[in-house]
């Protein structure tokens, strides 16, 4: 195989050129530093691939060994940076048992060294596949291609691996390991390239989070509440159903803060987000509009249901209680609420629920208003 040589260069100078890249990787704060082991990766691809030139010109024991050891680090690196950044359970501990485990059985079957090396790397590959699929925060289309160029490469080395074994007929083998090194340097293009697309996701998905979110209550905030609301508003229309606008406020917040202290009363606020998530659908949205002041519509929801559904956060609200070391705090909540009338203007509708929960606080607060009840 006289090209081995000159596909060995190429995919050294691929893996630098990858490895460099790697240097711009940046894991989230709080997750485990994935990045590490992707250069790692990179980095015993390279000498992996420096040895394994250096064997072709010459071969010896020593430069078998170490291509051996090499080829099991690029592999195991590749796996724990993808396990990390998945969050995946499967034990970090297992795969560097298998990475033990093909080094000392390739030095007893020498004659059948390179079934056992793609063996490990298929046994390894569908880890990484299984922990793609199943991120813990959801995979994006740079998991799914990364992926999918790693089974690729998997299904290349069943194929070879049943050569050997007479399911395919022997004489393709040499075929099969030419369409293997031909595809290695596409194989680590195509990984990094997914990689960068999976980390571009990431960061595209924390932003939006950061700039639609409440960092305290993990509700969406006023921005994105106003923006998705005229979406919601249209749409209710269209279909000629009722919408309804709730405002509420903590009864005497400012006091929980003077007396118990911030950090007390962000634990408040995030419980009392909590119970009006609870009580929301799925179709439903709720947001922070500032400081105590809580908003939501409550969609195909005329005013009946919603003074229902209401009246039913108010009296959980109720039985809240926080214990602190200067005494037990007992939480209410004032209610306004407002049908909308205009689809077009959801600023009307929002003015209109404020104004029924401030004539909640007028009736002695921990009660639920509908804006019609002001007119009357």
């Amino acid at each position: 195989m006289g090209s081995q040589f000159e596909i060995a260069l190429s995919v050294i100078i691929v893996s630098i050129v990858m490895f460099i890249a790697s240097l711009l990787f940046k894991d989230k704060e709080g997750d485990k530093p994935a990045r590490i082991a992707f250069r790692s990766f990179y980095f015993f691809t390279v000498i992996f691939f420096v040895v394994m030139s250096a064997n072709i010109q010459s071969s010896t024991l020593l430069l078998d060994f170490f291509s051996d050891v090499f080829f099991a680090l690029s592999g195991l690196c590749l796996t724990i940076g993808i396990l990390w950044r998945c969050q995946s359970k499967i034990p970090i501990s297992l795969v560097c048992s298998f990475a033990v485990i093909y080094v000392i059985t390739d030095k007893f079957v020498i004659e059948s060294s390179v079934q056992v090396a793609y063996l490990y790397n298929v046994i390894l590959s569908l880890v990484c596949v299984y922990a793609l699929l199943n991120r813990t925060q959801g995979s994006n289309v740079g998991d799914k291609g990364m992926a999918l160029v790693i089974a690729l490469n998997t299904l290349l080395l069943i194929a070879n691996l049943a050569s050997f074994t007479g399911i395919i007929n022997h004489e393709f083998s040499t075929q099969f390991m030419v369409t293997l090194f031909i595809f290695a340097p596409a194989y680590l293009a195509g990984l990094t390239i997914f990689l960068f697309s999976s980390y571009m996701l990431d960061a595209h998905k924390a932003l939006e989070i950061e700039a639609t979110t409440d960092p305290l209550t993990e509700l969406y905030n006023r921005r994105f509440f106003l923006s998705e609301s005229k979406r919601m508003l249209k749409a209710a229309e269209r279909h000629r159903e009722p919408l309804c606008v709730m405002m509420c406020d903590i009864d005497y917040f400012k006091q929980v803060n003077d007396n118990y202290g911030h950090k007390v009363g962000d634990k408040v606020l995030k419980a009392f987000a909590h119970v009006l998530s609870d009580y929301l659908r799925g179709g439903d949205i709720l947001a922070r509009y500032g400081g105590e002041e809580f908003v939501a519509i409550l969609t195909q929801t005329d005013k009946v249901k919603a003074l229902t559904v209401v009246e039913r956060m108010r009296e959980q609200v109720e039985k809240l209680s926080f214990e602190t070391n200067k005494g037990t705090i007992n939480l209410t909540a004032s209610f306004g609420i407002c049908e909308v009338q205009d689809y077009h203007d959801i600023e009307m509708s929002i003015n209109h629920a404020d104004n029924a929960m401030y004539d909640a606080k007028s009736a002695g607060r921990n009660v639920v208003k509908h804006y019609e009840s002001v007119l009357a």
